[in-house]
């Protein structure tokens, strides 16, 4: 990995914490998610600026280890469906900060629904650009799609991802197929490896948190996402707490309420040693919107935030962001 490819792979990891976040935000093949339990509940909500950069997330390994999740979760009552946050035909754009540097920016949105192994799914699509005007990244533009469906407890499940490396024209750079016939995920790496893994339901490749992590957001539960990456299974801990904090955010003239969300990853090394410890915010809307990514890295903070939001198909965006 030459230098503008280390660079730029800090907004990757970033992202997938978000989509990520969660799961994510970031390479999916990078992208794991963590959280842990806020200790919010005894606080007045509080106006922040969002300036977190200098900030690391705070964490509570005993509250963890002494609260395991639960493997899949259980969808309460007042939360987001998986429904709902297709009909709202949402379109999102983040910026990519590394201490004061903004690394790049990445849009998030839901295509057109397509068949894929004579059954209709959901199409998931990221696409995440490089700030060309820093030094040594250049430009740099990675695509990732997943292909989902809503099981019978109304999870997102993952059928087929893939990314393609755009800038180089690599196409199917990474591949994940899973296979519930045979109980078996299929893999391609970037390294031209193949493989297959035991398939734990319900089966990611990480990408798909960001509809997943939005279903318990503010909901007070903690739950566990398998996620497949990098050649093996890994889980996505995480803990949603129903505290309430206001924050503010470029996306919106005045300050929103939000729910924190805290993670961590389990038996997933990403790479500069990423591993760990995450937190995420979402708003206290009907849709959870994904709003703020923090994930500590050993240099400082890597924090994606939300600048610009589209609900409806509307050609109408909150903020301008991108030239």
């Amino acid at each position: 990995m030459d230098t503008r490819q280390a660079v730029f792979s800090l907004s990757l990891i970033a992202v997938l914490t978000l989509l990520y976040m969660t799961q994510a935000v970031a390479s999916v093949s990078f992208f794991k998610q963590q959280i842990y339990e806020s200790d919010l509940e005894s606080q007045e909500p509080e106006t922040h600026e969002s300036d977190l950069e200098s900030q690391g997330p705070e964490t509570h390994e005993s509250d963890l280890e002494s609260q395991g999740p639960e493997p899949k979760g259980t969808l309460a009552n007042g939360q987001p469906t998986v429904p709902d946050i297709l009909r709202a035909g949402e379109w999102f754009r983040y910026e990519v900060r590394y201490g004061f540097f903004t690394l790049g920016w990445v849009e998030v949105s839901i295509l057109p629904d397509t068949v894929y192994n004579d059954r209709v799914h959901h199409h998931l699509f990221t696409r995440m650009i490089s700030n060309d005007r820093l030094p040594l990244i250049g430009y740099e533009r990675d695509e990732f799609h997943t292909l989902f469906y809503v099981n019978e407890e109304g999870l997102p499940v993952s059928s087929l991802f893939w990314k393609d490396n755009v800038d180089e024209e690599e196409w199917d750079e990474i591949v994940y197929r899973f296979d519930r016939e045979a109980e078996h995920v299929f893999f391609k790496e970037e390294d031209e490896t193949t493989g297959e893994l035991s398939l734990v339901e319900p089966a990611t490749a990480g990408h798909i948190v960001f509809v997943y992590s939005r279903l318990f957001a503010g909901g007070g539960a903690n739950t566990e996402l398998p996620v497949y990456v990098s050649k093996k299974l890994g889980f996505l801990d995480f803990d949603h707490s129903s505290a309430t904090e206001m924050r503010a955010y470029e996306a919106f003239e005045e300050p929103i309420a939000t729910y924190k969300t805290n993670g961590r990853t389990v038996d997933i090394v990403g790479p500069f040693g990423f591993s760990g410890r995450f937190v995420a915010f979402f708003g206290q809307d009907d849709l959870r919107i994904p709003l703020e990514a923090r994930v500590k890295m050993f240099l400082g903070n890597a924090v994606v935030k939300l600048i610009e939001y589209r609900e409806g198909g509307s050609d109408q965006v909150s903020r301008r962001g991108m030239e």
